[in-house]
């Protein structure tokens, strides 16, 4: 990760073509689900997320993120993973492939991950513009619907008490 911040000028802006950072986050509601987001773009149940437009405060783009996609307004970092001044920590980093389209070419998404408890689950609100549904998933059936970044991801939220 340092060489590819070191190698960019702004690897936080997406107009980076070789790839640049976006934020992610996983939310869960503290009763064993993840709540997912069925992308209108690619078709697929994913975690809340999006591109930095040059913040450079992958915790600050989850979180937007997961606001702007959510309606969710009482989100708070999940405190297995903040340290001890309460600056959350990544949970996860992973590098996946965006094909190309009609215009932007394929590249790279470094996907910082961040784990977030939501405080009122049921007060979901749907952007259209971002997503056809969004569903809080139990674990199990998150591991049927769902790629091995993912996968990878939900190990750790499944490893860390409270979650």
């Amino acid at each position: 990760m340092l060489g590819f911040t070191d190698e960019h000028v702004d690897p936080f802006d997406r107009r980076l073509q070789v790839g640049h950072f976006t934020g992610s986050a996983f939310v869960i509601d503290g009763r064993g689900r993840l709540l997912l987001t069925h992308h209108r773009k690619l078709g697929l149940w994913l975690q809340l997320g999006g591109h930095a437009d040059s913040e450079r405060r992958g915790e600050a783009v989850a979180l937007r993120e997961a606001h702007e996609e959510s309606g969710l307004a009482r989100l708070a970092f999940h405190p297995a993973l903040c340290d001890e001044s309460g600056a959350p920590r990544l949970l996860d980093l992973d590098i996946h492939t965006i094909p190309a389209r009609r215009d932007e070419p394929a590249h790279e998404h470094w996907d910082l991950r961040y784990l977030f408890l939501a405080a009122e689950p049921e007060l979901l609100v749907l952007d259209p513009a971002e997503s056809r549904a969004l569903a809080w998933v139990p674990y199990a059936e998150v591991e049927r619907r769902c790629d091995r970044g993912m996968l990878r991801a939900l190990a750790k939220i499944r490893a860390l008490p409270g979650a």
